[in-house]
């Protein structure tokens, strides 16, 4: 009897087949993707790879061979593939996962490996490198797991040779020849270096075509291969892998000699860093200890390179340790981190242009004038830089400094000498104070003690400045203004007076991250105000007692005199309102016998004592006029008076006098400027007699002058207000020419009628800082 099925048991049989089919080949994927995952860390540990550069190199491999990602993955681990999910065959992807298009895949033999005697299973051999200890044991190792005849190691130097770090089996004349190998030689090792790339060189005459060969010609390797290493993102040295037989390479031999020598240069630069494994390279710490001898601010950048290989970046790889960064980071701060990183503005400038052209032309570059704009909150917003860039091995050596001028900061330093003027920096972000060396000065501060920290300077203030500091910090932390005030501090045993001047550096969001300020130290010049003050207040004083003095001795006329044969016009100039009286004088009277006497002088000096003997003088010359009115007789007189008095008193005078019957007008000097006359509408000197100044030589004799005038003549005497220029005002030649070329300018147009007054009112002093008196006298019919 036949047997019939329930359809709904089977269906539900078949439902349950098929889910534990799925189950199955999910586990199995699951199982094979985690082989690939363990395969990616450890050749990422090995190599100091990225995972995704890991995981490249293994599909490279498998598009190379036609194997499975998983058959390769397993060969990193050393373990047998994991079995593939049941069901259907995979189609053949590209290596990627991905089903192959455009027709079927071509069919790629895959190569036979080498004999286990000659080349050790793979993650033995990585295991076994991992060990060394320095590098000759590192390269006998490779020797060893690779089964070459040698092993050269190579490390890339600064200036873009080569140098020999450890060999394996390669006689010693070879490593003395080759120790080091220049940058201008056509090598392969070099070609490795400059591309990056592997160079398998598995045919002896086409090596040597193409390349200085190593060992030529006494040891011959008929096959090599050079192959790079990295140091993170760039080629750190090359190792070099020799047989004495022709060696053909297959592309599965060749990846796993890029993955064996890739682990011996991460293990190598372990062993020659000093901050663990694969985070330094031999050059860079030789660079290190260049610049901790070096001033000033000096770094070293690596270039940073892109999946495409493309220079992105620049990490600061050493640095000097005066180094200091736009936003006040210290050298050990700086190291580690990235232009693009610390400095994102830089991007697109100039800088980082100039940057790419050193890396790529070696050609060294200044930039004089860099200005740097920041956009993150907590650091200054500008800053103007010098930079200086040039390329060392595949990176660059970078200088900098804030933009100063030598010239210019010399004489800052002469300024804030002379002007006793000293400034400070305080960094709110990293807490660092700065002095200039003024400012030790005047705080009477040894510099080796640093500078003061505001607590310090706040006690150095007297208690009843204190109000007048805070509000100036608080207006700059608070409101971010300048500010300017005057404290008395103490500094050393005295107290001093200073000009504190504050400014904030403000950044993007308008808060303070550094306080830049100025003392000057006034002192000096706030002591010189009050004895300035005092000593205005006494010559005030004595200015109006000598005012008072010369108004009593000194009357001036309103109107002119009508003397014998005379009409004679005075008119006296004083000097500005805060210059000191001078000793101007004149007198003008007649004389019992019917001649007129004119008489001027000045005394020299200016003040009380100065305004004393200007009336000495005068009244002295009234009594030897009315007892002898001759000219030179009343000078001997006045000269013989001052030299026999105590201390020194000098001055120049004229005295005249005419005689209205004969015209005569007869008169001496004593050093005195020459009285012009003016007739017809002209102007001339009087002869002038010899006579030295009053009070100089005991005994002087004086000569008299004389000269017969016309109705209508006006004789003009005068002291040296009006016609003596100081030196500031640029004026040359002859005052006197110039008073006469005055004169005759407008003598056409004075009224005869209205003579002398109208000569005197035309008159301008020559300086406003000298007393003036003019005598002007015109003979009359």
């Amino acid at each position: 009897m036949a047997v019939q099925r329930d359809p709904t048991g089977s269906a539900l049989a078949d439902l349950v087949a098929r889910q534990r089919d799925e189950i199955d080949r999910l586990r199995a994927a699951a199982r094979r993707q985690a082989v690939v995952e363990q395969a990616k860390g450890v050749l990422a540990e090995r190599l100091s790879y990225r995972p995704d550069e890991a995981f490249e190199d293994m599909v490279r491999l498998a598009q190379a061979t036609g194997a499975d990602l998983v058959v390769i993955a397993a060969g990193v681990l050393g373990v047998p593939p994991p079995p593939l999910p049941p069901g259907p065959r995979p189609v053949p992807s590209d290596g990627h996962g991905e089903p192959a298009r455009d027709g079927p895949r071509p069919d790629i033999p895959k190569p036979s490996p080498a004999p286990m005697g000659e080349r050790t299973p793979q993650p033995v051999a990585l295991a076994a490198i991992g060990t060394a200890a320095d590098p000759e044991e590192l390269a006998d190792l490779v020797r060893e797991h690779v089964g070459c005849d040698g092993v050269l190691v190579y490390l890339l130097e600064p200036d873009g040779g080569i140098r020999l770090e450890a060999a394996a089996n390669v006689p010693a004349k070879v490593r003395l020849q080759w120790e080091r190998v220049p940058p201008q030689l056509a090598t392969g090792v070099l070609a490795a270096v400059r591309s990056g790339l592997p160079q398998w060189l598995p045919d002896l005459a086409e090596a040597r075509r193409r390349y200085t060969l190593v060992g030529d010609p006494e040891t011959v390797w008929r096959s090599r291969a050079w192959l790079p290493f990295r140091d993170r993102t760039r080629t750190a040295g090359v190792i070099g892998l020799l047989w004495a037989d022709s060696h053909e390479f297959s592309a599965e031999e060749q990846w796993e000699l890029e993955v064996l020598t890739g682990a011996a240069g991460s293990t190598l630069l372990a062993l020659l860093s000093t901050e663990g494994a694969g985070q330094g390279r031999n050059w860079t710490l030789w660079v290190q200890h260049m610049l901790d001898v070096l001033p000033g601010s000096v770094a070293l950048l690596g270039a940073v390179h892109g999946p495409d290989g493309g220079v992105v970046d620049f990490r600061f790889e050493a640095a000097s340790p005066d180094a200091v960064d736009f936003a006040g980071r210290r050298y050990r701060q700086l190291v580690g981190r990235t232009i693009l990183t610390s400095y994102p503005t830089v991007a697109g400038t100039e800088l980082w242009a100039a940057y790419h052209r050193v890396l790529r032309t070696g050609v060294r570059e200044v930039l004089d004038t860099f200005d740097y704009q920041e956009n993150t909150p907590g650091l200054p917003q500008y800053g103007r830089y010098t930079l200086t860039i040039g390329k060392f091995g595949d990176g660059l050596i970078l200088a900098w400094h804030e933009h100063e001028d030598p010239l210019q900061l010399e004489r800052l330093r002469s300024v804030q000498r002379l002007g006793d003027i000293g400034w400070g920096e305080w960094n709110l972000v990293t807490n660092e104070i700065d002095w200039s060396e003024q400012l030790y000065v005047i705080f009477d501060r040894d510099p080796a003690l640093g500078p003061m920290s505001l607590d310090e300077i706040r006690q150095s203030v007297v208690p009843e400045d204190l109000p007048i500091l805070q509000n100036a910090v608080r207006r700059m932390l608070e409101q971010g203004e300048r500010t300017d005030s005057e404290l008395h501090l103490r500094a050393g045993d005295q107290i001093r007076c200073g000009r504190f001047i504050g400014e904030p550096v403000l950044d993007v969001e308008g808060r303070p991250v550094r306080l830049d300020v100025v003392l000057q130290d006034v002192t000096a010049t706030r002591r010189a105000e009050k004895r300035m003050f005092d000593l205005s207040e006494q010559f005030a004083k004595e200015h109006q007692v000598a005012n008072h003095l010369r108004s009593a001795v000194l009357p001036l006329p309103s109107r002119p005199l009508e003397l014998p044969g005379m009409r004679v016009a005075v008119r006296y100039l004083a000097a500005e309102k805060w210059a000191q009286v001078g000793g101007d004088w004149y007198h003008a009277f007649p004389i019992d016998d019917g001649s007129t006497l004119l008489a001027i002088g000045d005394v020299a000096g200016h003040g009380l004592a100065t305004a004393a003997a200007m009336a000495k003088l005068r009244f002295a010359l009234t009594g030897a006029a009315l007892t002898n009115p001759d000219p030179a007789g009343v000078l001997d007189v006045l000269n013989r008076m001052l030299t026999s008095g105590e201390g020194i008193t000098l001055a120049s005078a004229i005295v005249s006098r005419f005689e209205p019957t004969t015209r005569r007008l007869s008169w001496a000097q004593a050093g005195h400027p020459t009285p012009l006359l003016l007739r017809a509408n002209e102007v001339h000197r009087l002869d002038r007699p010899t006579g030295t100044i009053l009070g100089a030589v005991s005994g002087a004799v004086y000569a008299t002058a004389r000269t017969h005038l016309a109705p209508g003549d006006t004789v003009l005497m005068f002291t040296d207000g009006l016609i003596e220029r100081r030196p500031s005002s640029g004026a040359r030649g002859d005052d006197l020419e110039r008073l006469m070329e005055e004169i005759i300018g407008f003598i056409a147009d004075l009224d005869p009628a209205e003579m002398p007054q109208a000569l005197t009112s035309r008159l301008v002093p020559a300086t406003p800082l000298d007393d003036t008196c003019i005598v002007a006298a015109t003979v009359t019919d």
